[in-house]
């Protein structure tokens, strides 16, 4: 599983993909640093929150404003998902131009996104949940996508490569990065989980390593093994590597800080 993530400091902290940057696909895995936002949410927040503890929309929109200053873009320029944990992944078009931002929000689950519109900036936000950006090499179609143990299972990553395809992207020309996620040292689930894995394919039993009556998911290496099953070179995925509960002080987790914490963000543009 090659590990080709490299970070970038100026203008903003930020993690990027070699791969990605080969074929000269313009995307970002932002970190917790680099914004405006302060309390549990410093500094890169970008949602008001599912806590308690609620950032100003202020904040949030500003630092959108931060994140898409780095493409030489506007916070309108961006379409954002509305999450809840589905495999649904929708075409943003022109008119969805600040959609979530300026725009109202979708008004139903919307975890992934694909788009042909150039410079349109397609944002899904995470806090231990993978996120996987996706893109065809000839950079005619892209697509962002949340991708937690429901979506994983419900095979959004799948849900998304149809879309390409049925954009005229062949799969065996497809780049993926999967960025930054908790890691299968520290993502503990119940056993109930392994037989909805198991049920999507039998392989994913690898991707379970039991501890006590618990077991350890990698849910990188099984969106790997989804993408790749699908037909999509082994060569042409590339994966973060690390993980975002080992690393509070870069990420803002859900499994570190509960409901009252900010989110990440994870950008790709044509």
């Amino acid at each position: 599983m090659p590990f080709d993530f490299y970070l970038c400091e100026e203008p903003v902290p930020r993690y990027r993909s070699r791969l990605f940057d080969s074929y000269g696909v313009r995307h970002a895995f932002f970190t917790r640093r680099g914004g405006v936002s302060s309390g549990v949410f410093e500094s890169l927040n970008f949602a008001v929150g599912i806590g308690f503890e609620k950032d100003d929309i202020k904040n949030v929109i500003a630092n959108y404003a931060v994140a898409a200053s780095v493409f030489g873009l506007k916070e309108t320029d961006v379409c954002r998902t509305y999450q809840t944990h589905t495999s649904v992944v929708e075409r943003a078009t022109e008119a969805d131009r600040g959609r979530g931002i300026t725009l109202p929000p979708y008004d139903h689950g919307v975890d992934g996104l694909y788009t042909t519109q150039k410079d349109l900036l397609l944002s899904v936000r995470t806090a231990d949940c993978v996120p996987v950006l996706i893109c065809d090499k000839a950079k005619t179609v892209c697509a962002a996508v949340h991708a937690g143990w429901r979506g994983t299972v419900g095979g959004i990553t799948l849900n998304a490569i149809e879309r390409l395809n049925s954009l005229g992207a062949e799969t065996r020309d497809i780049l993926v990065a999967i960025g930054p996620c908790i890691g299968q040292c520290c993502y503990e689930v119940g056993g109930e989980l392994l037989p909805e894995f198991t049920a999507l394919h039998p392989g994913l039993a690898e991707f379970f390593e039991p501890r006590g009556e618990k077991y350890m998911l990698d849910l990188t290496g099984a969106n790997r093994f989804i993408l790749e099953r699908a037909g999509v070179p082994p060569e042409q995925i590339s994966c973060a590597g690390f993980c975002t509960k080992c690393r509070p002080r870069d990420f803002f987790s859900h499994r570190v800080s509960g409901s009252d914490r900010g989110t990440m963000s994870a950008f790709i543009c044509l």
